[in-house]
């Protein structure tokens, strides 16, 4: 029903908007945090399965901690959180969360003996500079896991908006662009596997999820260590 609701709300809206301002039209991420809420209860839940009780996680963009307190609540998570934004921080840590300041758009930045059970990067590759270094960094510092969810610009409603001769509108502050496809592509380019794929649609429907599906969510594998 959800899937339904949410499908038919942004096709209408897709054909019949006619203000195409932009969203969240901030120019750095102090303010942007300030304003805006990051945790979403649908992302926390599509993911939880992945992760095994008790295990240790890096909530890589951490924003205001929903998530990660979500995960310890349920899964009794061992969380530690990171944002290049101090308001997201603080407002993680008003929540029991460990936090640190950190700039990833180079990379992770982490010493060659943090390594945690699972990395999270949730709605987080699209706002970096070099997402292929943040997502491979992140590969070789999990023993079970990184999961990343990302918008899917191959969605319905952004394919109408770039009918019209708009470029899709999801946030003024995301600098890369992926489909289901074309993410697929970009794990396989840097050798990462893809061990499973969620997403909000009905089982039936997951042939058409390039088209369908408004968010990804990826469970990737770890890189292989030498021994």
């Amino acid at each position: 029903m959800y899937f339904l609701n949410n499908l038919q709300k942004d096709i209408g809206k897709a054909l019949t908007e006619t203000d195409m301002t932009f969203p969240e039209l901030f120019e750095e991420y102090e303010t942007y945090h300030a304003e805006v809420e990051t945790g979403r209860l649908l992302r926390a839940e599509l993911i939880q399965d992945w992760i095994e009780p008790g295990s240790t996680v890096l909530d890589v963009g951490v924003g205001d901690g929903f998530i990660s307190d979500y995960l310890i609540k349920k899964r009794e998570a061992k969380v530690t959180g990171v944002d290049v934004s101090n308001i997201a921080c603080e407002k993680a840590r008003k929540r029991g969360i460990t936090t640190e300041i950190k700039d990833i758009n180079y990379g992770l930045g982490l010493d060659s003996n943090n390594i945690y059970d699972y990395i999270l990067l949730l709605e987080v590759l699209e706002h970096t500079m070099y997402p292929s270094r943040v997502l491979l960094d992140a590969t070789h510092h999990t023993r079970k896991g990184v999961i990343v969810t990302i918008p899917n610009s191959a969605y319905i409603k952004w394919r109408i908006q770039l009918l019209k001769g708009y470029h899709p509108r999801q946030s003024f502050m995301h600098l890369h662009f992926w489909s289901i496809k074309d993410f697929e592509l970009f794990c396989t380019t840097l050798d990462i596997q893809m061990i499973a794929f969620r997403t909000f649609l009905p089982r039936l429907t997951l042939k058409f999820r390039n088209l369908l599906a408004w968010q990804q969510c990826w469970l990737l594998s770890p890189a292989k260590r030498k021994t």
